[in-house]
C-alpha cells in the first residue's frame, strides 16, 4: 500500500573532522581481492544516504550518511559536507547521537540540523557554524517538531510541529493516561493513534532570541510542507484536508503573513501527491508544485509538475510533464525547475525551463533517487544516484546531463561483491497488456540449465523495479546469490508507465497484477531456464498481499514468502491507516460487500492454499498490520500447510532495528532454501 509522506550534529572536534579514509593502495602486481556473490553481511555493510541540501551559492551540499551499528544494534546517522567541485567529504558529526534533516542557512553561515541528545525527549534544532566549532543546540520546544525552513534573511525558522502531549500527574508518571481520538482518520504509521495533539501546524522561531511564536492553529488536519515567499513576508503551506472523506488527496494551498494572529488565505484545492514541494516564483506570484489525480485513482496517482497562481488560486499542470511521474522538484533560478521522472525501469533527472520546455539529463548509467539545487546562476546539482553494481553515493550533476562522482561511501562493498548481471525483460499477460520487469540469473550456471525461479514483487504498488542496486530490493541481490533466478515485474499500479497503467488496478486488486505475475512466470518457463517446479514468489508490503493472491491462484508455488501482506480487507478496516482510500476507492464495506468479499479472497478460500508459506510483519505496524499475516497463517495451520509466522516487537512497516533486519533475510534465505531446493 502507498504512504504519503514532508522529509523528515556535535561539533568540528577530533573526531568529527575525520575526512573520508582512502582505500589502501595495492602494491605493484599485486592481484585484486576476488569479488564474492553478495551475503548478509554485504547488505548490512551497506551506508544509507539521504537528506540532500544544497547551499545557496551552489558551492556545497550536506547529507546523512546512515549505518548499522550491529554493537549496539542501531542505526547511526552522521553529517557529511561536500565540495560539489570535488575533493574529500568531510565529516561533521560522529554519529553517536541522531542527525536528520540538514539545511543551509541563506546566509551560508549556518548549518541547521535535528537531534535528539542527552535528556531531550524529543528531536531539537541544533546549529552548526560553517567556520568550524562545536553545534549549539538552538530550540527548546515542548512539541515533536516535523520540518523547519528557513527565513529568507536567516532570522527566522519556520517549524512545522505538533502540541505536546498531556503529561501524566507528577505524583504518579507511571500511570498511563487514556488515548482520545475524534478524527475520522485515526492511525497512521510510526505515530499510532492521531490525536489532538498529534496534529502538525506552523510556528515562527526567533533564532537570535530563541523565542516560538504559534502561527497557524492546531486542527483536525495538518500541514505537510511550507515554505517562505522571496520577500519573506508571507508563508505558503499545504494542509492534508483528506479527512474529508468526500475528498480523497484533497490537499489545501494556503498563504499566510508572517506574523502572529494573520489570517491564512486559501489558495486553491488541491489533489494532493507524495513528496509535494513548494517552490515561490522570483515575484512571488507564482507557487509550482505536485498535484496528483484524487478520487479512486488517488494511491496510483502519478504526480505531474503544476502551477498556481496566488492571486487567483488558477491552476495548471505544466504540459511538458502530464503522462510524467515527477519527483523530487527544486529551484534553479531564472524560472527553472530541476525535476526526476520515473521511466520505464530508469529514474531520470530532468529540467522545466521558464518557458515550460522540458530537457532530459541522463547519460544511462545510474538512477537519481534524490537531490537537491541552488537558484546561483551554473551551479550544479547535487544528486544521490545508483546504478547496477553502483550503491548510492553523491553526484555533480551538470547542466548538460554531466555527472561527475563525489563520493565513495560504499565503494568498499561494490568493490568486494560480484553483482550479478541486471536483464530488461517484457512479457504479454493473457489480456494483451505487456509487462515489464527486471531479471537476475544466478551466476555460474551453465547455459540451458534448469533453476530454481522466483517472483519478488515490489511494494507501493505505485512505485517500480529500476536499474539501481537502491532501485530494487538487495534481497533480490541477496537470493539470486543462491543460485535462484529472480524476477522482477512492474507489473500494473506500478509507476513509469503512465497515468492509465499506474491507475489500472483502482478498485480491482489482484486482478490485472496477478495476470501480470503469471505473464512473467510463464515467460521464464518458457525460456527455458526457469524450473516449472521449483517456482516460488514473495515481497513486502503490496508484494504481499499479491504473494497472498497468487498462493490461493497457483499451486505451482512450491514456496512463498508475504511480509506485511493481507488476505482479508474486512480485517484491516478501522485497523490501519487507509479509511479514505477505503471508502472512496472501495466504497464503505456495507455499501459494497461483494467487492469487499472479493478482495479477501486469500483468506475466505484458504483451503485452496497448498504453498508452504512465510509470513511477517512488524507488531507496530499500522499501516498494513500484522493481523493480515496472522489470519493466513492461522488458516493454513488449520489446513494442514507449512507455514511460519514471525513478528518483530515494536517495529513499524519499514524494519528498522539491524538484528531483526539480519533475521528477517536469513529467515526468508533458509524458507526458499528448504521448499525449493
Amino acid at each position: 500500500m502507498a504512504v504519503k509522506r514532508w522529509r523528515k550534529s556535535l561539533g568540528w572536534g577530533m573526531a568529527a573532522c575525520t575526512l573520508m579514509a582512502a582505500l589502501p593502495a595495492m602494491a605493484e602486481g599485486e592481484a585484486a581481492p576476488a569479488r564474492h556473490p553478495v551475503t548478509i553481511d554485504d547488505i548490512m555493510a551497506l551506508r544509507s544516504l539521504s537528506g540532500l541540501d544544497c547551499a545557496h551559492d551552489g558551492k556545497q551540499a550536506v547529507y546523512v550518511v546512515g549505518e548499522a551499528d550491529l554493537k549496539a544494534d542501531k542505526r547511526r546517522n552522521a553529517l557529511w559536507l561536500i565540495d560539489l567541485a570535488g575533493g574529500a567529504p568531510l565529516q561533521l558529526t560522529t554519529g553517536e547521537d541522531s542527525a536528520s534533516a540538514p539545511s543551509f542557512s541563506p546566509d551560508g553561515k549556518s548549518i541547521a540540523f535535528l537531534s535528539k541528545r542527552g535528556k531531550d525527549k524529543r528531536a531539537q534544532i541544533w546549529l552548526l557554524d560553517r567556520r568550524g566549532g562545536e553545534a549549539k543546540k538552538l530550540t527548546d520546544v515542548k512539541g515533536d517538531i516535523a520540518g523547519f525552513r528557513w527565513s529568507p534573511d536567516s532570522k527566522t525558522l519556520l517549524l512545522m510541529i505538533s502540541d505536546p502531549a498531556p503529561e501524566p500527574p507528577k505524583d504518579d508518571e507511571d500511570r498511563p493516561l487514556p488515548v482520545v481520538v475524534d478524527d475520522v482518520k485515526f492511525k497512521q504509521d510510526g505515530v499510532g493513534f492521531i490525536t489532538a495533539e498529534t496534529h502538525t501546524h506552523l510556528a515562527l522561531f526567533d533564532v537570535a532570541a530563541k523565542t516560538e511564536t504559534r502561527l497557524t492553529a492546531s486542527d483536525a488536519f495538518d500541514v505537510i510542507t511550507a515554505d517562505w515567499a522571496p520577500d519573506g513576508k508571507s508563508i505558503a503551506y499545504v494542509a492534508d484536508h483528506s479527512v474529508d472523506l468526500t475528498d480523497l488527496g484533497g490537499h489545501w494551498l494556503t498563504v499566510v503573513e508572517a506574523k502572529a494572529g494573520a489570517a491564512p488565505k486559501l489558495v486553491a484545492k488541491l489533489h494532493g501527491a507524495p513528496g509535494q514541494t513548494l517552490i515561490w516564483s522570483a515575484d512571488g506570484k507564482k507557487i509550482t508544485h505536485l498535484v496528483g489525480p484524487g478520487g479512486k485513482a488517488d494511491q496510483y496517482g502519478q504526480p505531474h509538475l503544476a502551477e498556481t497562481a496566488v492571486d487567483t488560486g488558477a491552476t495548471r499542470i505544466l504540459p511538458a510533464t502530464s503522462g510524467a511521474f515527477v519527483s523530487s522538484p527544486v529551484d534553479l533560478g531564472a524560472g527553472q525547475v530541476g525535476v526526476v521522472l520515473a521511466e520505464d525501469r530508469l529514474e531520470v533527472p530532468a529540467v522545466v525551463d521558464a518557458k515550460g520546455t522540458l530537457r532530459r539529463l541522463n547519460d544511462g548509467t545510474v538512477s537519481v533517487l534524490a537531490q537537491c539545487g541552488s537558484p546561483a546562476p551554473g551551479a550544479p546539482r547535487a544528486v544521490i544516484a545508483s546504478g547496477d553494481g553502483k550503491p548510492s553515493e553523491i553526484y555533480a550533476l551538470d547542466a548538460k546531463g554531466g555527472l561527475k562522482l563525489l563520493t565513495s561511501h560504499n565503494k568498499a562493498v561494490a568493490d568486494r561483491v560480484a553483482w550479478g548481471k541486471v536483464e530488461d525483460y517484457a512479457a504479454t499477460a493473457k489480456d494483451g497488456n505487456e509487462v515489464h520487469g527486471l531479471l537476475l540469473r544466478p551466476t555460474g550456471v551453465a547455459a540451458g540449465t534448469k533453476v530454481p525461479t522466483l517472483l519478488w514483487i515490489h511494494g507501493g504498488p505505485n512505485a517500480q523495479d529500476i536499474h539501481a542496486v537502491d532501485g530494487y530490493s538487495m534481497i533480490a541481490d541477496l537470493l539470486a546469490a543462491q543460485g535462484y533466478a529472480v524476477l522482477m515485474p512492474n507489473y500494473r499500479g506500478s509507476s513509469g508507465r503512465g497515468d492509465a497503467y499506474a491507475a489500472a488496478i483502482a478498485a480491482d486488486w489482484g486482478q490485472k497484477e496477478v495476470a501480470d505475475l503469471h505473464a512473467s512466470l510463464d515467460w521464464a518457463v518458457a525460456q527455458g531456464f526457469a524450473d516449472p517446479a521449483r517456482l516460488g514468489a514473495g515481497g513486502w508490503s503490496y508484494g504481499g498481499i499479491l504473494t497472498d493472491f497468487l498462493i490461493v491462484r497457483d499451486n505451482r508455488l512450491k514456496a512463498a514468502f508475504s511480509g506485511a501482506g493481507e488476505g482479508n480487507i474486512f480485517a484491516l478496516f478501522g485497523v490501519d491507516q487507509y479509511v479514505q482510500q477505503y471508502t472512496q476507492e472501495l466504497g464503505a464495506p456495507w455499501k459494497e460487500p461483494e467487492l469487499w468479499m472479493r478482495l479477501s479472497e486469500p483468506l475466505l478460500h484458504a483451503d485452496r492454499i497448498k504453498t508452504p508459506t512465510l509470513f511477517m510483519g512488524g507488531i507496530a505496524d499500522d499501516n498494513v498490520p500484522l493481523i493480515g499475516g496472522q489470519q493466513l497463517y492461522q488458516a493454513l495451520k488449520i489446513t494442514g500447510v507449512p507455514t511460519r509466522l514471525v513478528g518483530y516487537p515494536d517495529e513499524n512497516h519499514g524494519i528498522a532495528r539491524p538484528s531483526f533486519q539480519r533475521d528477517r533475510l536469513e529467515r526468508i534465505v533458509d524458507w526458499f532454501k528448504r521448499h525449493l531446493n
